[in-house]
């Protein structure tokens, strides 16, 4: 009844293949290894303290510009003086950035004659606003 032949066959039965586990290993392994490698150590510093509170200044000012008038920081101003009042902020301040704000309807050819004025004030630091799409 209990013969050579009968527990070979249930031996047989009982062989677990664990191939494609080794598979899915390895690609877990893998994925992690390269995923680590994306975070970046960040020492823990303790940092000085200043008692002088105008030492973080606003270096970054507001160009708005709508299809009839540009407004820099809330004043308004005209093409023609942009480029001289720039560059005399950007001489005061040599980490000036500027922010332009631009509404849709203005014309691409103005957005350019305003941009070449920022570069030709020498500043190199534009950032343009917009609103996200939804």
């Amino acid at each position: 009844m209990f013969g050579p032949d009968a527990f070979s066959r249930y031996d047989e039965e009982l062989v677990v293949n664990i191939t494609s586990l080794i598979d899915v290993i390895f690609i877990l392994l893998i994925f992690f290894m390269v995923s680590t490698q994306f975070k970046r150590s960040s020492l823990p510093l303790d940092l000085p303290r200043s008692e002088d509170a105008t030492q973080e200044r606003n270096t970054t000012k507001v160009l708005a510009v709508t299809a009839d008038r540009m407004e820099l920081d809330g004043d308004s101003i005209t093409l023609e003086a942009l480029e001289d009042t720039l560059s005399s902020l950007y001489a005061r301040e040599p980490e000036l950035a500027l922010s332009l704000e631009c509404e849709r309807t203005v014309e691409f050819e103005r957005i350019v004659q305003i941009l070449t004025k920022v570069q030709a004030a020498g500043i190199s630091r534009i950032g343009i606003v917009h609103e996200p799409l939804d």
